[in-house]
């Protein structure tokens, strides 16, 4: 993507192409996540669209998306120690400018008489969290494992927090402090973009965020934590350090490493857990960039939790080159697919943009051809916490 620098703290990413019928647009408001103000931050995401002064209702905003062709969506992102507040909208190009005009009315005349609405949607969402017991184990398994970190810190927030929130005063520190980005895949030049953002998007001179690369951690003792709940599948979720670069060349070995070790239906853990073994409903790896950790999830028998976790370290000793060119062939075709979707596109250069990275996909496939083997790649990895959650 094309980097213009607005102004201090205020930068815009645009990638111009014909290749998509719409055109998709998301301005950024980058911050630090802070356990005091994350879930402010996040009520401030869900009453944006409540509405404004020159359309005072949901409603209303809502009729004036239906008459410029455009979806818009507000919603919060954690990425890595960030908490962003994500203004997205996809429209038709000849709409392009209306949809900036309202992007500008919504962030920066906001009326938040649906607040209390607003506050019972973060509240359903922070619910919704915990319903779904796969990804509640995953988060339960990361706020232990960074408990001392900010990277422990829900991104949408806690309930317990949401009645005490001056939405006012929340709003005015979101505006203050964000660092602002504003990402365009469009058939729209740079230049045109800017004179929008100019127009309908002021936002002043700020001091701009910076990635903190804190990915080093030797935790000197296993957190081995359970909790229990009515499920009828235990979830099994370990976090591992990999104290990987996230921002170098090594980062690219471990991701084909990951492939290899339980990112497929062919990798070393599923094939050991799950069809050899058959104590797995499911199984598989991913790593969390930012923070260089990898995850494992698992749906499991309680009684067999013992066994899975001997299965996953045999499999680390297991996991070779053997075919290595098939997942580096996966990587490189899923690099591929993304650059089919606009979407796909702004969340891989947001991720690029926090690490101060320049590569888009296609430098980033290229590097995934390079690797020649995953020697070495597991040898500084260290279990830090196992989670399980049973009934």
């Amino acid at each position: 993507m094309k980097k213009t620098n607005i102004r201090r703290g205020v930068n815009l990413y645009a990638k111009q192409t014909d290749k998509f019928d719409v055109s998709v647009f998301c301005i950024l408001l980058r911050l630090p996540l802070e356990r005091k103000r994350a879930t402010a931050n996040a009520l401030v995401a869900k009453a944006l669209l409540k509405g404004c002064n020159k359309y005072i209702t949901e409603r209303e905003i809502a009729a004036r998306l239906e008459e410029i062709c455009t979806v818009m969506e507000c919603q919060i992102l954690k990425k890595g120690e960030e908490q962003i507040i994500q203004l997205y909208f996809k429209t038709l190009p000849q709409y392009t400018e209306s949809a900036f005009e309202l992007a500008g009315s919504i962030l920066f005349e906001p009326i938040f008489n649906g607040i209390d609405e607003a506050k019972r949607d973060l509240k359903d969402d922070i619910d919704g969290i915990v319903n779904n017991k796969r990804r509640y184990a995953v988060e339960r398994c990361i706020e232990n494992m960074c408990c001392d970190e900010d990277y422990g810190i829900r991104g949408d927030g806690y309930a317990e927090d949401i009645d005490a929130i001056d939405i006012q005063e929340a709003y005015d520190y979101v505006a203050e402090n964000s660092d602002i980005a504003i990402m365009a895949v469009s058939n729209e030049d740079s230049d045109t973009l800017v004179g929008y953002v100019n127009k309908y998007l002021p936002f002043e001179e700020r001091d701009e965020l910076r990635f903190d690369a804190s990915y080093l951690k030797d935790p000197h003792n296993i957190k081995e934590i359970e909790e229990k709940t009515d499920v009828s599948q235990s979830k099994l979720a370990i976090g591992i350090r990999m104290n990987v670069d996230p921002v170098g060349k090594e980062w690219y070995k471990a991701l084909v490493a990951n492939e290899l070790f339980g990112g497929s239906a062919n990798s070393e853990l599923f094939m050991e857990a799950r069809e050899k073994e058959s104590l797995c409903y499911y199984i598989s790896s991913k790593l969390l960039r930012f923070k260089s950790i990898m995850i494992i999830e698992a749906g499991i028998e309680s009684k067999n939790k013992e066994k899975v976790e001997e299965i996953i370290k045999d499999a680390f000793k297991k996991v070779n080159d053997k075919d290595i060119e098939t997942a580096k062939n996966s990587i490189v075709n899923s690099f591929k697919a993304s650059e089919d979707k606009a979407e796909k596109i702004m969340d891989y250069s947001l991720g690029q943009i926090i690490l101060n990275s320049p590569s888009d996909m296609e430098e980033s496939a290229e590097e995934i051809k390079k690797v020649r083997s995953i020697e070495g790649v597991f040898d500084s990895c260290i279990f830090d916490t196992v989670y399980m959650l049973r009934s």
